[in-house]
């Protein structure tokens, strides 16, 4: 019964100490008897002392419900019909609207492991041309941009260094180059991973698009 006992102690020991991926180690000192000493080691997790971190990302985004307005002219009234106009374009066709993405720029400054602030630009386009009917010829540019600069908060509501999640509210200004107003944009759930060049996907309302997705490079503010 002693013999079992005693090995029982020790599987138990030896269970603790592979099944725990830690830093931090606690010895305990367990006694079946007068003779015999098992010594647990135990350990806890431990985390490297956070440093405020500089962050810089590149991105491209889908289609959203600002970046429709602006170019894809919803809500737009048809033009004043114009005769020399018409006569100039009747032996012409316009190509399909094709919308080429929203590309994002944004820095940040991370001075707490839940927090970052800073700004991100947004610039969207979408291209469409007029063209000859019997040379295929481009006559008439009609493509549409839009940009928007906005300062930025992110909260990081999960952090480790190769992993973060984390939501973005973002309130700025966008325009199509002709009339500018109030707008923002919104991550409502982002994803990073890597440590100093990562990757990040993300979902949300705006100006970025309904789907995000990029590259970044986070380095150290100050010297460990």
């Amino acid at each position: 019964m002693k013999q079992l006992k005693t090995t029982l102690l020790a599987l138990v020991a030896l269970f603790v100490v592979q099944g725990v991926v830690a830093q931090t180690r606690e010895k305990s000192v367990v006694r079946t008897d007068s003779t015999t000493v098992i010594t647990i080691v135990k350990t806890k997790p431990q985390y490297s002392d956070f440093v405020p971190k500089h962050d810089i990302r590149i991105g491209v985004g889908t289609m959203s419900l600002v970046t429709s307005f602006a170019l894809d002219e919803v809500g737009c009234v048809d033009p004043i019909p114009n005769f020399r106009h018409d006569i100039a374009v009747g032996d012409s066709y316009l190509t399909p609207r094709m919308f080429i993405g929203n590309y994002t720029l944004s820095y940040t400054y991370q001075n707490r492991r839940w927090l970052q602030y800073g700004g991100k630009a947004v610039f969207g386009a979408s291209t469409r041309w007029r063209k000859e009917a019997n040379t295929g010829k481009k006559i008439e540019n009609q493509s549409y941009y839009c940009l928007s600069i906005m300062p930025s908060v992110r909260f990081n509501w999960f952090y480790r260094e190769k992993v973060q999640l984390y939501s973005t509210v973002s309130i700025g200004v966008v325009t199509d180059f002709e009339e500018a107003y109030p707008w923002g944009d919104l991550t409502l759930f982002g994803c990073s991973f890597g440590r100093k060049f990562f990757g990040f996907a993300e979902f949300g309302l705006g100006t970025a698009g309904w789907l995000r997705g990029g590259i970044g490079y986070r380095f150290n503010a100050v010297k460990k």
